[in-house]
């Protein structure tokens, strides 16, 4: 929302704002992802060491999303997510670790070269002088399309099952993010507040018939279909 919100990093759709439409973000003819029918929105609070903005590009530097089925059990049935669906994970307003119950879970920090132990809660010192922030979406939905924030309409599946309710399995969407900081992690922030305040944003404005064609030949299909290039 304008004047409503921190700062945030983006990448995907170039075209994203605050006044952005599905209609708008669906009628882009470029994608800042390799895949150019990802016109999809992605989103983080932007990150500051020491008060100077560290933006996550650069040469060397990552940011990646992935879709995955890897936390449902075998055969189970992915439906490609609805167009203009939307979503947040994670607690912009949390005033502890605790207050971000998915920190260490599906929210953590980590090092380009993924040589940090588990699933740190706050950002780690990296010999590579880069560090990573990953965050896992729900991907279990009860059918209620918003078309504003479907936040509340989304859980988590338990050992691989969708809970009652909520029986429509989606994609794993995980959005990776590279920051160069140097070798310390000392110092740094969020624009949301501490770095335990770190979440991110999800919104569908894929070339909807692309996105079901990828669920149904690569999720469905069991095949990993590596980076598409079309």
């Amino acid at each position: 929302m304008a004047g409503m919100s921190h700062m945030h990093d983006f990448i995907g759709n170039p075209t994203t704002t605050a006044s952005s439409t599905y209609t708008s973000m669906t009628a882009t003819t470029t994608s800042g992802c390799a895949l150019p029918a990802d016109k999809a929105g992605y989103w983080v609070p932007a990150l500051y060491r020491n008060g100077v903005k560290i933006a996550p590009s650069g040469t060397g530097l990552r940011e990646q999303i992935y879709y995955r089925d890897n936390n449902l059990k075998v055969g189970t049935k992915i439906e490609p997510f609805p167009a203009d669906f939307r979503m947040v994970t994670g607690n912009s307003m949390a005033t502890s670790v605790a207050d971000n119950p998915k920190l260490g879970k599906e929210i953590y920090w980590g090092c380009s070269d993924n040589s940090e132990t588990g699933k740190p809660v706050a950002p780690v010192n990296c010999a590579t002088g880069i560090i990573s922030l990953h965050v896992g979406f729900p991907n279990c939905w009860d059918g209620v399309l918003t078309h504003s924030n479907d936040t509340t309409h989304v859980r988590w599946p338990s050992s691989g099952v969708c809970p009652a309710g909520y029986t429509h399995a989606l994609p794993r969407v995980i959005e990776r993010w590279e920051y160069r900081v140097g070798t310390s992690s000392s110092g740094i922030k969020l624009s949301s507040g501490p770095t335990y305040t770190a979440h991110a944003d999800f919104w569908n404005t894929w070339n909807q018939t692309r996105l079901s064609s990828l669920v149904a030949n690569c999720l469905n299909a069991d095949v990993d279909c590596g980076k598409p290039t079309s």
